[in-house]
């Protein structure tokens, strides 16, 4: 353990040297991001597609989401699109959540409800829940998977079979709004979004077929169900932590068209409830979601930090001291990196004010990344009461 950290730290402090190596990297995510963001459309409340009605089943895996499960269904109940069913699995819940759904199915009968099978060997939770849940959908012919957090306008549905229409799509990933409580949340959050058009680039992934490149966001994805049949369904990525950036690998590797679309006039959600649940989703999700090899993925948070977190407090510190010369450098810094925040801001509906914040919420992120490492080393980590390394 501490060779590695010890790498990472001397990674660091050899990177502290240059300023000049920061700015070229900085520019370089710039223009990624810029290229990620145009291929990336805003979906509307209005939107209907001009001919293609298909049968769609909303699905829906839900663990201990009593919190959360009768927006979500009921929202997704009221969509307004013809052929429509809703299915929720509950996975096993123990917090009230089974019982909340079999009031709503008596209350609601479109709405079925599945009781999750036990997880077979080599299966993560979530994957083996959506295939039961894509079994479960017979032959409807689109499919849009929807996490129990998230609550939808009646036209995200229309909204969604729209742009898969007109773009010719066979899977599309929706970024809802995300409903952000307090501070924690607001440093820990934006980072999916963001990573998503910074450090990953889908537009590589769509363009060039690079699959390494490919992301997605899991809360809300549509695809046609014999693309999701041709792809191996989640079986694709049954032992995936981060399936959803799995789930658009298998995509891209398989020639499917897929696309990535800004949600937040459509859906919102509500990922974490205060500091406890932010950190604790982090560190199930930044090791898998970064390939996994602890020495690569510390060294990549040690530069992050060097390159957003270090430029605004240099800057300030030397501007201090009247060195506005050397001062120059760390504020063209911080201004490229507060550019890339800016534009993921605007396209996925963030408040303006983690732009301002990012410099520490890199710190906090950094910090959990570590703890995602060590939890994934000592095979604790967990989500939901479910151990999820071996």
């Amino acid at each position: 353990m501490r060779g590695v950290l010890g790498r990472a730290a001397r990674a660091a402090r050899g990177a502290a040297g240059s300023e000049r190596g920061v700015l070229v990297y900085l520019g370089l995510v710039l223009a990624n991001t810029a290229w990620n963001l145009r291929r990336i459309a805003v979906l509307a409340p209005g939107e209907r597609p001009r001919g293609w009605q298909p049968e769609a089943a909303v699905l829906v895996p839900a663990r201990n989401e009593v919190r959360n499960i009768e927006r979500c269904v009921s929202s997704l109940l009221a969509q307004a699109w013809p052929r429509l069913r809703v299915i929720v699995l509950d996975d096993g819940s123990s917090d009230g959540t089974g019982e909340v759904l079999e009031r709503l199915q008596r209350e609601q009968p479109r709405l079925a409800v599945l009781r999750g099978q036990p997880l077979p060997g080599g299966w993560l939770g979530k994957p083996w829940a959506c295939a039961q849940l894509a079994e479960a959908a017979g032959e409807a012919e689109l499919l849009v998977f929807a996490d129990a957090d998230t609550w939808h306008e009646p036209g995200m549905v229309a909204a969604a079979a729209a742009a898969m229409e007109r773009e010719g799509l066979e899977m599309l990933s929706v970024v809802p709004r995300q409903e952000l409580g307090g501070a924690w949340e607001r440093w820990t959050v934006p980072l999916i979004p963001w990573a998503l058009v910074t450090h990953l680039s889908p537009a590589a992934a769509q363009v060039l077929g690079f699959a390494p490149a490919a992301g997605a966001v899991g809360q809300v994805v549509a695809i046609r169900r014999e693309a999701y049949r041709r792809i191996g369904g989640h079986g694709v990525v049954r032992g995936a932590a981060a399936e959803d950036v799995a789930l658009a690998r298998a995509a891209t590797r398989a020639g499917l068209r897929w696309r990535i679309a800004a949600g937040h006039r459509v859906s919102a959600c509500r990922m974490y409830h205060g500091r406890r649940e932010a950190l604790a989703g982090l560190e199930k999700n930044l090791l898998p979601a970064m390939g996994g090899r602890a020495v690569p993925f510390l060294l990549a948070w040690a530069w992050l930090v060097r390159a957003y977190a270090l430029p605004p407090a240099l800057a300030a510190a030397r501007a201090a001291r009247g060195d506005w010369r050397r001062a120059a450098a760390p504020a063209a810094a911080a201004g490229l990196g507060a550019a890339s925040w800016l534009l993921a801001a605007r396209k996925f509906g963030l408040p303006r004010r983690v732009v301002l914040e990012w410099p520490l919420a890199t710190v906090v992120c950094a910090g959990a990344a570590v703890r995602s490492w060590q939890a994934w080393r000592k095979g604790a980590a967990t989500w939901k009461g479910r151990r999820l390394a071996r």
